[in-house]
């Protein structure tokens, strides 16, 4: 880890500058202070005032610039980096959900192990005591035999359930967030080109945060476009139930329609739907499962009996219906239209 050392900077001043510090600053800070203690703090406080004036770059811009470089094939600065790592921390503290996506926690981890190699130049001595810190973040029932901090953190990576918490994923994505921030790097910009192949998972876990918290999607409007122009889509119908989607210019809603029972689930955003999607496949496996919105309940009894609750009201199915749905689903998912649209709005919506 690296320390913020002094360090002696020479540097010349006009005469008039320095009776004007030792008449004006040195009695401000109590008259004790040297000559040059006394430009060392007014030049702190400027850096602040400066620093604290200048105007600060929104999250919505700062994503939309980083996606911008990433898909113009630039690499991003360690400065960005850093910012980013702290993005996608924040966002797990945020995550609502029961579960976290494994692949991107992965690529978190992932990221983690090679920026340790980076800073070591791949010849690492061991598990140092200070490193026990990124241990215990990871966290593991079961112990791992390995002889550096990248031999564990793959080890772990290969280990890790298919469906980690969130509070698994905010702890173990402190690791990426510290070490950027506190290692020093011989060469940063091989750093930013060797972690560069994490970038695209980074990005969707902070846009996803981004999402949770001003519910804003990550997209600029074209001009003369409305926000709320819908195009239908082919509905799908599987037994009792009718998908009907609707496609917009930032994403996708869609109904629900219970034909048999005359009743209607409104999904109101690309988040939802894809949330409802993934725990109903869970369902399918018998896995009760909330996301965001949405959540499973499934009776005991045979046939299973399913409750699909969200916090606008609960609807219940037989096995027969729930398969409908889930099929509805399925089917939609297949759509190749369906299929351009996920892959461009994993960086407006995120995924977490």
């Amino acid at each position: 880890m690296k320390t913020d050392n002094l360090r002696n900077f020479t540097v010349r001043f006009l005469e008039s500058a320095l009776r004007r510090v030792e008449s004006t600053a040195k009695p401000f800070y109590g008259g004790r202070l040297s000559t040059g203690e006394a430009i060392r703090r007014l030049a702190e406080e400027r850096l602040d005032e400066i620093e604290n004036s200048s105007p600060q770059e929104s999250t919505h811009q700062a994503l939309l610039r980083l996606v911008g470089a990433w898909r113009s094939g630039q690499v991003l600065s360690l400065s960005d980096l850093q910012w980013l790592a702290q993005a996608v921390n924040d966002a797990y503290q945020r995550c609502r959900r029961d579960f976290v996506a494994k692949d991107l926690l992965v690529a978190n981890v992932g990221a983690f192990g090679d920026a340790v190699r980076a800073a070591t130049r791949g010849k690492a001595k061991g598990i140092e005591p200070e490193e026990q810190y990124f241990l215990k973040n990871l966290g593991t029932a079961k112990d791992i035999d390995a002889k550096t901090l990248p031999e564990y953190v793959d080890k772990w990576a290969s280990r890790l359930a298919d469906r980690p918490s969130p509070s698994q994923a905010e702890f173990a994505s402190r690791n990426l967030l510290t070490y950027l921030r506190d290692e020093e790097f011989g060469n940063e910009a091989q750093l930013a080109k060797t972690l560069a192949q994490y970038v695209p998972g980074l990005l969707q876990v902070a846009i996803r945060g981004h999402w949770e918290a001003q519910r804003v999607p990550l997209i600029e409007r074209a001009k003369g476009t409305s926000p709320d122009a819908t195009r239908d889509m082919r509905p799908i119908t599987v037994g009792n139930v009718r998908l009907i989607p609707e496609a917009r210019h930032d994403g996708i809603v869609a109904t629900l329609e219970m034909t048999a029972r005359e009743s209607r689930v409104f999904v109101r955003n690309f988040v939802e739907l894809e949330e409802l999607t993934e725990i109903t496949r869970l369902a399918s496996l018998g896995i009760e499962s909330g996301a965001g919105s949405f959540e499973w309940l499934i009776g005991d009894g045979e046939p299973k009996a399913y409750t699909l609750s969200c916090d606008r009201a609960r609807w219940a199915l037989d096995a027969k219906d729930f398969e409908s749905l889930a099929q509805c689903l399925e089917s939609l998912y297949r759509e190749p239209w369906m299929i351009a649209l996920v892959e461009r709005l994993r960086y407006v919506y995120g995924r977490i």
